[in-house]
């Protein structure tokens, strides 16, 4: 009954694909939970069942579709699921024919509005570093899209809209959220797993 656009958003809790990664990344990685773990096992299993029909995975609290496709990826392969798993590879896919000529990745926050992937005509560092990071667990550290990818974190020629653009969401069509740290976080953190996966080859 709030008359706002999308108030169920914020009136609600649905299961979603990033937490439901988050949450699974984390058992996985510090907790050592595998999918034989009957409740790893059912997370899995919505996952897989909640996968769009291109490969990716909605996310409600980052932008967004990209958001969604790297809290899943990591998540899975965090207790256990393999890279050559149908859904995985679907995944891949998808990320991979987004990526921009540039070398990064970049969603517009349409996409909550609309329930589609809409793609920002720049790339973003929050947005590139999900890319890698999800692409780097599902196996393809050593891929051409991944180092076009690292090139691209690395670059310190960036334009300002690439820094500053929202990719956070507060609320669909009402208002999106700057996170001044995501831009230093998140390439750390793709940064430094692409760093491991290469000492480990």
């Amino acid at each position: 009954m709030v008359p706002i656009d999308n108030a169920k958003d914020a009136a609600v809790d649905p299961s979603t694909a990033d937490l439901t990664g988050r949450v699974l990344e984390y058992f996985g990685n510090f907790a050592h939970l595998n999918d034989t773990h009957p409740h790893i096992k059912q997370a899995v299993s919505w996952l897989i069942n909640n996968q769009e029909k291109n490969g990716s995975w909605y996310g409600r609290w980052g932008v967004c579709y990209i958001y969604g496709t790297w809290a899943a990826l990591t998540g899975l392969t965090a207790v256990g699921m393999k890279p050559n798993h149908p859904a995985i590879q679907k995944a891949i896919g998808w990320l991979k024919k987004i990526q921009h000529s540039n070398g990064g990745w970049g969603e517009s926050c349409r996409s909550c509005e609309t329930s589609i992937y809409v793609p920002l005509p720049f790339s973003t560092e929050s947005q590139t570093a999900w890319a890698v990071d999800a692409l780097i667990a599902a196996g393809e550290g050593a891929s051409k899209e991944v180092k076009r990818g690292i090139r691209y974190l690395l670059d310190e020629k960036k334009e300002e809209r690439a820094i500053t653009y929202p990719t956070g969401i507060g609320l669909p069509k009402q208002f999106y959220i700057y996170y001044h740290s995501y831009n230093k976080i998140f390439p750390l953190l793709a940064l430094s797993h692409y760093i491991n996966k290469e000492a480990h080859s």
